[in-house]
């Protein structure tokens, strides 16, 4: 893991030495012949390399000769093309002196606008590609250093080439892309604790920050949110995430201007004081005319009784309605629930085990656990490929635990554990669910045992982290 550790430091020092490009027109190159677009060679040792070059040769000559055609039919002169190669070297200078300050996402955009003008200057590229590794976005930068490698095999190029196409990296992306699928499923403090590592390792990736703000203000830890958001500053002065922040301190301006109302309105008071009396008097002559006509207020009153005894009579006989109502539509719910059951039971007999899986996710997804069990348990009782059925005793004990129905869930961990091994896809997610379900259960002793069994199991395991070493402290 040494080349990934200090991957962030090396793109900030690569930053920092990429050359400025001259601002005098003539020193800016003629452009080489249109048919030249990428330097095949031979003597190339990375073969995989050598075929991919290749391949962007065949898969490219045809877009890029109509392009250069076009280019050149729009250029009357020379003195055109550098005008335009300076456009484009004037925004890769003000992007790079962006960059050096530490105004990423402002950075990124102007290397782009260099880019789309001069789509084959190898130091537009190789910025291009460092930007978006700053902004974790992997795949654009592997593009950009690979295409600048195909133009010219320059050793920046080369160098990210292969520290992107290195065995370390697709252990780390493997570890970046567990802790997003860890916030899909809601595991917030385990993606947080690889989050942690990675910023420890990596402390200019951009992205890892943005994710924790968001996980934090999720979680309502405004601290650890705050924390995050000054962090993000030092690595992206200009993220978007600050134009959000801004509204909210914009909100208490709303409130200044609801008091301004309200001291309009007491302003007003004097004025409206009139209807105030005249409402005053016209309660003073009603009440007069109550006392002069008392008793056939009375004579009202009674009969109003009467018709609140009938209500009330009418009211019960209503409730008594209402209860016959609610037992027809309980019998009712019955009914239909063992239909549904009948239903449902056909199905997963008649269905392909893939049909089943595929079922069973979308139940879950759409919130259907219960039926979503169902299917699971079709696929294991009448699957036979390891695939479906090793993925759905997981699923199955998954969501077990998420209704808190932890005897379930402890049983299918432990049928995954006890028929897989160690290279299978969940086999120590497996082991640490079972642990953290006997650790909620209240069972110490059996979390314990099974924490033991995983770092000796699997001891290379993410999953071996401070929260499994917390526990195993307890006593």
């Amino acid at each position: 893991m040494e080349a990934i550790a200090i991957l962030g430091n090396n793109i900030k020092n690569d930053i920092l030495s990429m050359p400025r490009k001259s601002m005098d027109i003539s020193l800016v190159e003629e452009e080489k012949s249109d048919l030249t677009f990428f330097n095949i060679e031979e003597e190339e040792e990375h073969e995989t390399l050598k075929a991919l070059k290749q391949s962007y040769v065949t898969t490219n000559y045809k877009d890029e000769t109509i392009l250069n055609l076009q280019n050149e039919l729009k250029s009357n002169s020379e003195e055109v093309s550098k005008e335009i190669k300076l456009k484009s070297y004037n925004a890769y200078n003000n992007s790079l002196e962006l960059a050096s300050k530490g105004y990423i996402t402002r950075a990124v955009e102007l290397i782009e606008e260099a880019l789309e003008i001069n789509p084959k200057d190898i130091d537009i590229l190789n910025l291009r590609g460092l930007l978006k590794l700053l902004k974790c976005d992997f795949s654009k930068a592997f593009e950009s250093f690979y295409t600048g490698l195909c133009y010219g095999n320059n050793k920046l190029s080369k160098k990210y080439v292969d520290i992107l196409s290195d065995e370390d990296f697709k252990v780390f992306l493997g570890r970046y892309n567990h802790s997003i699928r860890f916030i899909n499923e809601e595991l917030n403090q385990e993606s947080i604790y690889i989050l942690d590592n990675i910023i420890d390792e990596d402390p200019d990736l951009i992205e890892p920050y943005v994710i924790l703000y968001l996980l934090y203000n999720k979680l309502g830890d405004d601290k650890k949110k705050e924390y995050y958001f000054e962090k993000l500053k030092e690595v992206d002065k200009d993220n978007p995430l600050f134009e959000e922040k801004k509204e909210e301190v914009l909100l208490p301006a709303k409130v200044e201007e609801k008091s301004v109302v309200e001291k309009k309105a007491k302003k007003s008071n004097k004025k409206n004081l009139v209807p105030y009396i005249i409402i005053a008097c016209l309660a003073v002559g009603i009440g007069i005319y109550h006392v002069k006509n008392q008793a056939k207020i009375n004579s009202l009153t009674s009969e109003l009784n009467n018709k609140e005894e009938e209500i009330n009579e009418a009211d019960k006989q209503l409730s008594d309605a209402n209860k016959q109502l609610d037992e027809t539509n309980k019998k009712l719910e019955e009914t239909n629930q063992v239909l549904d059951e009948t239903k449902t039971k056909k199905e997963i007999a008649t269905l392909s085990e893939e049909e089943l899986y595929n079922k069973a996710l979308s139940l879950k997804k759409s919130g259907n656990t219960d039926e979503a069990i169902l299917y699971y348990k079709g696929v294991i009782k009448s699957g036979k490929t390891k695939k479906y059925i090793s993925s759905s005793i997981y699923e199955l004990a998954f969501l077990y635990e998420k209704q808190g129905n932890y005897d379930e869930a402890i049983k299918y961990y432990k049928k995954y554990i006890n028929t897989y091994t160690p290279e299978d896809n969940y086999y120590d997610d497996a082991f640490y669910q079972l642990g953290m379900t006997y650790y909620e259960k209240g069972d110490l002793e059996n979390a314990k045992k099974t924490f033991y069994g995983l770092r000796s199991e699997v001891p290379n395991s993410i999953y071996n982290n401070s929260k499994v070493a917390e526990i195993l402290k307890k006593k």
